[in-house]
């Protein structure tokens, strides 16, 4: 039903894992497309880290290029980077991407104030305030960020679920109302991320719940993504995927090229 994985990992900073080694894994379970969008993260207050430079890109892209040549005919690869927080430096995101011929970017909240949400203090008193102000980051996100989709636009609640507190989207749900306003008003697309269901959240991300949702508002972009940082997880939990985007009244999903939404995957009913 799922044919294109358009959320993997290989020379990430938290991956390291031959790029080779993530398309064989595609071929294998059955994948003809993917888009390999590994990271790069932008910081608050001018900070810099020192993994994403010039020469980290360079890799990426003689891999992709390796890649491309050695699996011919086997698996469409497609160029990709998942940003963090662009929103954070606009100009110097702008300058990466038009600098290079990137098929699909992911825009995506991981970090605020350069604390990724993974390593925060959820406790009573701060779990409102991390999660409000992990809203407020993709809110602006998608708003001004030169992405394509937003990346697993619930990541907090795969925290809040691992640190035992309720996810509460009522009470968040203004805010994920607007960002998917944003989106579909710009011409942007959310991706179903399936990481979420193999890393706790016990669904994907967004759920069945928001999909149906930025259906009604009238969204009609949307990939899905593995998220994978190793082999094993490629295309994990597809079939759970496709079921819920048809459940949320999707029929197909799309796929990028040059950073255009091109016709991709019916999905079977």
């Amino acid at each position: 039903m799922l044919t294109a994985d358009y959320h993997m990992h290989s020379v990430s900073p938290d991956a390291r894992v031959p790029m080779e080694d993530m398309c064989q894994a595609a071929i294998d379970k059955g994948l003809t497309e993917v888009a390999l969008t590994d990271h790069y993260e932008f910081y608050a207050h001018g900070i810099h880290r020192k993994f994403f430079h010039e020469e980290y890109l360079k890799m990426y892209w003689d891999s992709l290029e390796r890649c491309r040549e050695r699996f011919a005919g086997q698996l469409t690869i497609k160029s990709g980077m998942e940003f963090g927080q662009l929103h954070l430096a606009r100009e110097e995101a702008f300058n990466i991407i038009r600098n290079y011929p990137f098929d699909y970017l992911i825009g995506s909240v991981h970090k605020i104030e350069n604390v990724d949400v993974s390593k925060m203090d959820y406790t009573d008193v701060t779990v409102p305030q991390i999660t409000e102000s992990y809203y407020r980051h993709l809110i602006e996100l998608s708003a001004y960020g030169e992405y394509d989709c937003l990346g697993h636009i619930d990541l907090i609640k795969r925290h809040l679920v691992r640190c035992g507190f309720p996810v509460e989207y009522e009470r968040y749900e203004s805010y994920i109302d607007q960002i998917l306003k944003n989106v579909i008003s710009r011409g942007k697309g959310i991706e179903v991320n399936t990481s979420g269901i193999r890393q706790g959240a016990g669904e994907p991300m967004p759920g069945l719940r928001t999909l149906k949702r930025y259906k009604e508002l009238g969204g009609e972009i949307v990939t899905v993504g593995s998220d994978s940082h190793k082999p094993a997880d490629v295309a994990a939990d597809f079939e759970e995927a496709a079921k819920l985007l048809v459940q949320a009244g999707f029929d197909h999903v799309t796929a990028y090229e040059r950073r255009r939404p091109v016709p991709g995957c019916n999905l079977i009913k």
